[in-house]
């Protein structure tokens, strides 16, 4: 009689006392937080975190792939719980600036059709299943008449140079018609090609594109602002101040031509478009990249010479009122583009059959390994997810540089994806999973 009071009285003892345990991480127990990877279960096993999440103007979420299911719907269900319980209102997604218009029109009007819009997401890694619920989902948030404050949904990537003069162009044509054949005839010069097109001719330098591309972009700004007072005062509140951040974008892409670090001009560049979209919004904003964009610094002393990371950036500037979560897996599929197995075969490939370099995106699968020292040493607590706050831990693993898988766009072979960690100088957070699937890609119908 006494096992069955105390087990009833457990049923009615609240979630959080039993969504944080003490586990032994290396030699040293440690708080975590167990997670499912289901999004709609996530909810209640957030709640013992809603102070910290709720103290913050960003947060950041990475991904140790580009195609991984269970980081996509794990993003997904955090982000729905800082909207429903924290007050987040703003999503930013590592793709283009103009694109990503596209799709906050759709979210806040509901006008439109999600296969139309998600074309704008220029990108494989976000045409998939995970991305399409959140912004259905986003969408019919919106809808319902008691979320007076409607959410938003932008990119604040910088590497498109059609996308920002296509987004000008069609609201110009639906909302400014006095003013759109001037803009046509400014804009002619990149609409009058294709995407491809304008990337064949920037490799060919003799063709001085990258001029072109260069005065377009002058041309649209000097356009913006001859036409600023009459734009802000038939344009509805804030959309002027969105074709400016769409220029900027623009701006951002030819730039980046002519820079001599290419990568580290990006994440400036990134960093900066979601503080301005921050502040412009006067909003709390929920950032999804990859790990190496969110993350604080590189895990040696690179960032000295590199300089810093988008994370960095956003951590200068708003100091704790930012928060990078970093993700992590042992083991698993994801999606990727297939590239030669090893050095060897790429510099063959290179040589003798360069349009055999890269084999298409694929799903591809890593096991676990163990010089992948990081994840092993977290495998250990046998939880098959969990979060865990680095910043206020004093696990001496999150101190020591160790070694776990990091897979960009493109997946060579398991022996090669295994880059290293430094827990505590690159996140303030991490989630950590033991298994992982292949993200669902979506045939989209334009």
């Amino acid at each position: 009689m006494k096992n069955y009071s105390f087990l009833c009285l457990l049923c009615f003892l609240p979630i959080s006392l039993f969504s944080q345990v003490n586990a032994r991480i290396g030699a040293q127990e440690t708080l975590i937080y167990p997670i499912s990877v289901h999004k709609q279960d996530l909810s209640e096993e957030l709640q013992p975190l809603q102070t910290l999440f709720a103290a913050k103007s960003i947060v950041g979420m990475g991904e140790a792939t580009h195609g991984t299911r269970e980081f996509f719907e794990i993003k997904n269900g955090v982000f729905q719980w800082l909207v429903n319980t924290c007050g987040y209102r703003v999503f930013g997604i590592e793709a283009t600036y103009g694109g990503c218009c596209y799709i906050n029109d759709f979210v806040q009007s509901g006008k439109g059709n999600i296969d139309s819009v998600m074309v704008h997401l220029d990108f494989w890694t976000w045409q998939t299943e995970e991305v399409r619920d959140l912004i259905l989902w986003m969408k019919d948030y919106n809808a319902q008449a008691e979320h007076v404050e409607k959410l938003s949904f932008y990119g604040f990537d910088m590497q498109n140079f059609y996308a920002p003069v296509q987004y000008v162009n069609d609201f110009a044509k639906k909302h400014c018609p006095a003013q759109f054949d001037t803009l046509r005839a400014i804009s002619f010069p990149v609409l009058g090609k294709t995407e491809l097109q304008i990337y064949q001719l920037l490799q060919k330098k003799e063709n001085h594109f990258q001029d072109t591309l260069q005065h377009t972009y002058r041309l649209l700004k000097d356009w913006l602002l001859r036409n600023k007072t009459q734009l802000e005062t038939t344009l509805p509140a804030g959309r002027y101040q969105m074709l400016w951040l769409c220029t900027d974008n623009l701006g951002q892409a030819v730039k980046s031509l002519s820079v001599h670090n290419q990568s580290r001009f990006r994440d400036s560049c990134m960093a900066y478009n979601v503080l301005q979209i921050q502040k412009f919004e006067n909003k709390k904003m929920f950032v999804w990249a990859h790990n190496g964009h969110i993350n604080l610094a590189y895990p040696d002393d690179k960032s000295v010479l590199m300089g810093p990371l988008m994370g960095g950036h956003l951590k200068k500037n708003l100091g704790d009122a930012y928060y990078a979560i970093g993700f992590v897996f042992n083991q698993g599929s994801f999606q990727a583009i297939q590239g030669p197995k090893s050095i060897g075969s790429a510099i063959f490939k290179y040589l003798f059959a360069r349009k055999k370099l890269y084999r298409g995106l694929r799903e591809c699968t890593v096991p676990e390994q163990d010089k992948n020292t990081f994840t092993r040493a977290l495998s250990a607590t046998g939880y098959p997810a969990y979060f865990v706050d680095v910043a206020r831990s004093g696990n001496p693993v999150f101190s020591t540089p160790l070694k776990t898988y990091d897979v960009g766009a493109i997946f060579m072979n398991y022996k090669r994806c295994s880059e290293p960690i430094h827990a505590k100088r690159q996140f303030d957070g991490l989630v950590y999973l033991d298994q992982t699937s292949r993200a669902r890609p979506v045939r989209l119908k334009k």
